[in-house]
């Protein structure tokens, strides 16, 4: 069986749809669903609880948010007691295809020495969501990867097709060094390997902890593109903007320190670039005009001291 670990945090009319399009669209695979609440702010619809009345969905409510990876845990322990063979990580803003599901089962089956797959991810306008790791990223792979919308983004043009795996063939399955942390299903030995899932980061920056965990364990992470889903990118986060960017600033800065090994002074101008972007954005919006003082506070504090 497949434990399906769905995080939901506000937006219910997203997991509603989400668990739909796994009801309409998954008929080879048999599966349970771990729909785990981050501590919403507000009560599940009539639509979610008529949803929860199918034996094949689990809520497990958290009492406190304390991010991606520390509610994934929560769902992925829950599965794995459970007996699922296979977990499989969604955000709640997916839409899953006809069998896209079991297209990852399938070839987890068919390849013991591969812990993840990842699907090949549509956007709503139908562009493919290029955020796959090609390579393990390093500071000078994110240095490269700022560059890409300045006037240097010449200079790292074939750095990209490589990091973005734009120059791969995207109709067979290759090896990547991580995959998009919205969607991706591990075997159960891997799971067993690599989690529980680093609870220092609240948001972003968890699949390239997991790309550099699969390495240590010595396991193989594989894009997929026999499996398709479709990604409304940003819909989880999008009440909590300035937020999400404070996230986005520390868990770049804790990764790098603790994955990494880099030093405070090396990661200097990264900070200032990231620092420099958010006053922007404080002077055009309010949200991260009220944050500031905690952007600072959390940046600094894993700037500084977290490790």
């Amino acid at each position: 069986m497949i434990g399906i670990i769905i995080l939901n945090y506000v937006t219910w009319d997203e997991t509603a749809r989400c668990i739909e399009s796994i009801f309409i669209k998954e008929k080879k695979s048999k599966y349970h669903i771990y729909l785990v609440d981050n501590a919403s702010k507000v009560d599940a619809p009539q639509k979610i609880k008529d949803l929860l009345k199918d034996s094949r969905v689990t809520l497990i409510e958290n009492k406190e948010n304390n991010g991606y990876s520390a509610g994934n845990n929560v769902g992925i322990k829950r599965a794995i007691l459970d007996g699922c063979k296979e977990i499989l990580i969604s955000n709640n803003d997916i839409i899953f295809t006809q069998n896209s599901i079991y297209e990852m089962k399938k070839y987890l089956d068919a390849n013991k020495k591969v812990g993840i797959v990842g699907p090949k991810i549509f956007l709503p306008n139908g562009d493919i969501q290029m955020i796959n790791m090609g390579v393990k990223t390093g500071l000078k792979e994110k240095y490269k990867y700022l560059l890409r919308k300045t006037i240097f983004a010449p200079l790292v043009g074939e750095f990209l097709r490589e990091f973005c795996a734009t120059d791969k063939d995207l109709t067979k399955p290759f090896e990547v060094h991580s995959v998009s942390g919205c969607c991706f299903m591990m075997s159960e030995e891997c799971a067993k390997a690599i989690t529980p899932f680093d609870e220092n980061t609240f948001l972003y920056q968890e699949e390239l902890i997991i790309g550099m965990r699969m390495e240590k364990k010595g396991y193989k992470t594989v894009y997929l593109p026999a499996s398709e889903i479709t990604h409304a990118h940003g819909q989880s986060t999008k009440h909590i903007k300035a937020f999400s960017y404070t996230c986005l600033v520390s868990s770049e800065l804790y990764y790098f320190k603790r994955y990494i090994n880099a030093s405070i002074l090396v990661l200097t101008p990264l900070y200032i670039f990231r620092t420099s972007k958010y006053l922007f954005y404080a002077i055009k919006y309010n949200d991260f005009k009220k944050n500031t003082r905690n952007y600072f506070k959390e940046t600094l504090n894993t700037l500084i001291l977290k490790n």
